[in-house]
């Protein structure tokens, strides 16, 4: 042995034995007992371990009262294993002693805030719908120490029950992060986009909840609706052979909208991610409430197939709720206008401000101007000036309304009205953008369009 190692096995001694040193050194563990918890002598600990284990193979053989018996036997034996306490929980859930599961899942939770199986276990009791403040109170503590799909689906239910969408939604962000098959997950989430506006998200959302498996009449009313509020109306439209087919039909997973002219069983086609093929799918598989007939018809018009919304709107007369006839008369008002049948679209406006006078009264001028406009591009200049005329009786102090009219009789060669109607345009904008273009036409200083070139050229020499 050389002098270094003796001189180290020397020191290891002089440690080993020194008092002060010694006290120090690693002692084994021991289980400390808890708080009014009295100490379990070695043969308590092995029966209780055996009575554990006894109860263990009954509860996961079903025999869930038997299992009760065994595990509290355990428990009693041995009140500090936690491990015990646990599984008698889960054994008095199942054997529909909810009341003994509840109180023994607050006891571990007392004796260990951290203890985020017992809790989880605790909330599922407590139910997201019927006690949804329990089941947060439970589980926002546990996030700081696990984080896992359960913890943040039951959350995300709970505040959704609350119609907190805000917190609901970001859990349920979580929640399908470390889920993505949960479907339902992405069905709730695809709710809370929706009542928030935000349809792009909505429709991902709908899209991968029907991947995976949601299918339901509502699902599809729901989607639809989101893809209008898209406006998607028909997606992309094609054509296929569908022998036999008819406009409305769905047939190989394809709306079919309207027959190609002039050959057989070719029709122009609308795919699923379209507010037409889901709106219909929707009343197939049994929605028959007028909202969504009223859904289909608003599509229709939207995609600027009028007939077929002049239809629908028809088959819904008298069928809607009182608030929403004047949204209603509204816009089977637009089918009119978009047939070129501007005396019904008129009525139609002032149905609707028979409805909702707040609401719908003022859309009347702006009607008045819109079938002006129309008669105007027709080249009929007298209903032109009727309509503009009407418009003014509603909205005299309208500058442009004015000159537009005052331009109209200027073209038709009435330039005693025309001035007059320039005059009050500058009555009540006396620094309007064409003012030295209206004060021309009213001093004589521009011809009127009606006096023939040649004359006014030889008026020139």
């Amino acid at each position: 042995m050389t002098r270094h190692t003796k001189t180290l096995v020397l020191l290891i001694a002089i440690i080993a034995c020194s008092p002060a040193l010694a006290q120090d050194a690693p002692k084994p563990d021991k289980a400390k007992p808890q708080p009014g918890v009295p100490a379990v002598s070695p043969d308590d600990v092995k029966k209780a371990q055996e009575q554990f284990e006894a109860g263990r193979k009954l509860f996961f053989q079903g025999h869930y009262k038997a299992a009760v018996a065994k595990l509290a036997e355990a428990v009693k034996t041995n009140a500090a294993k936690t491990t015990y306490k646990l599984l008698l929980a889960k054994a008095h859930r199942y054997s529909g002693s909810n009341g003994e599961a509840i109180k023994l899942l607050t006891a571990i939770l007392k004796e260990n805030p951290e203890h985020a199986e017992a809790g989880l276990a605790l909330a599922e009791l407590f139910d997201p719908i019927k006690d949804p403040d329990k089941v947060i109170n439970t589980l926002e503590p546990l996030l700081k120490f696990k984080h896992d799909y359960p913890m943040y689906h039951l959350l995300a239910e709970a505040y959704y029950e609350k119609d907190d969408l805000e917190k609901a939604r970001k859990y349920f962000e979580q929640a399908t992060r470390l889920n993505p098959r949960a479907g339902g997950d992405y069905y709730r989430l695809g709710n809370i986009y929706m009542s928030q506006s935000r349809f792009a998200r909505a429709a991902i959302a709908y899209e991968r909840a029907g991947e995976l498996g949601i299918d339901s009449d509502v699902y599809h009313f729901k989607l639809a609706s989101v893809y209008f509020n898209m406006r998607n109306y028909l997606g992309r439209v094609t054509t296929a052979k569908i022998i036999g087919g008819k406009p409305g039909q769905i047939r190989d997973n394809l709306l079919i909208v309207d027959a190609v002219p002039g050959k057989k069983d070719i029709f122009y086609v609308s795919g699923p991610k379209s507010a037409a093929y889901q709106v219909v799918l929707a009343q197939d598989m049994g929605v028959k409430i007028a909202a969504i007939k009223l859904l289909e018809a608003n599509t229709w018009l939207s995609a600027r197939r009028y007939a077929k919304a002049d239809a629908l709107y028809k088959s819904l007369e008298g069928k809607l709720d009182k608030a929403d006839h004047g949204l209603f008369w509204f816009y089977w008002a637009q089918t009119a206008l978009g047939l070129d049948q501007f005396d019904t679209y008129i009525e139609r406006i002032n149905n609707a401000i028979k409805a909702e006078p707040d609401v719908y009264k003022p859309t009347l001028g702006d009607a008045y101007v819109t079938v002006a406009n129309r008669y105007h591009q027709r080249g009929e200049r007298k209903k032109h000036i009727e309509f503009l005329n009407k418009a003014l009786q509603i909205n005299p102090l309208s500058a442009s309304l004015h000159l537009t009219l005052g331009d109209a009789h200027w073209q038709q060669g009435d330039r005693e009205r025309a001035i007059q109607q320039y005059k009050l345009v500058l009555e009540l904008e006396p620094n309007h953008a064409q003012r030295v273009r209206l004060l021309n036409r009213i001093r004589g200083e521009e011809d009127s369009p009606q006096t023939p070139a040649t004359i006014r050229q030889a008026g020139a020499q």
